[in-house]
């Protein structure tokens, strides 16, 4: 796959499904017979595991945020539309399991300087957490396509479509049936009228005189 054809989502699933593969590495090869380089090349891919989960993540916070600004969340009868809520929920988790997971990291990093300013040092490392986040949702949700998720419609080309549509329309001419002075009232474009005439009530006839059919075709 070329990478000018990679979408913003699939590298997300590609970021995603890395997130875990050095653990499951780690699961199968620590054991009796496994090498001994296996316990130095482990930290290393736990490292590496750590930033694809954030990128994945706040990836996923400005997706998701910018789905929820172009999804409904009823469909016009009222029932619920199951790609909101669900994109809805998902967003609200990460935000959640963020705040639960990376605070610990923060209070175990924060300078002892710092820990002396701060009162509450637990609330203070979950609005830490929270804080990038939000400023992902944010700017998802408040303007899209400076983001780079959405690209600028040209409509320029639908509206040359409807003017040459007008114009082809304004240069049908409408004509009567070549039997209207037979007593025929139909009319409309040429094409129309050829085939109408076909079967028009008024056609004359085989058994007409040829004096009345010289008067009709006139």
């Amino acid at each position: 796959m070329k990478l000018k054809n990679l979408k913003f989502g699939t590298i997300l699933l590609v970021l995603g499904a890395l997130v875990n593969l050095p653990r499951w590495t780690g699961l199968f090869v620590f054991s009796d017979h496994a090498p001994a380089w296996i316990g130095d090349v482990i930290p290393v891919l736990d490292t590496i595991g750590g930033l694809f989960a954030g990128l994945a993540i706040a990836g996923a916070l400005a997706f998701a945020a910018h789905r929820l600004g172009s999804l409904q969340p009823f469909t016009p009868k009222g029932k619920p539309v199951m790609r909101f809520w669900g994109t809805l929920v998902s967003t609200i988790s990460i935000l959640v399991l963020s705040a639960f997971l990376l605070p610990p990291y923060i209070r175990m990093t924060t300078p002892a300087q710092l820990r002396v300013e701060i009162a509450d040092l637990r609330s203070w490392s979950v609005m830490a957490v929270l804080v990038g986040d939000l400023i992902i949702v944010a700017v998802a949700l408040a303007d899209a396509r400076s983001a780079g998720f959405t690209r600028s419609k040209v409509e320029r080309p639908q509206k040359n479509r409807s003017a040459k549509g007008k114009n082809r329309s304004a240069k049908t001419k409408i004509v009567e049936c070549r039997y209207a002075g037979a007593g025929c009232e139909r009319s409309g474009s040429q094409p129309a009228m050829n085939a109408h005439a076909r079967s028009c009530k008024f056609k004359p006839t085989i058994s007409m005189p040829a004096e009345e059919k010289t008067k009709v075709e006139q």
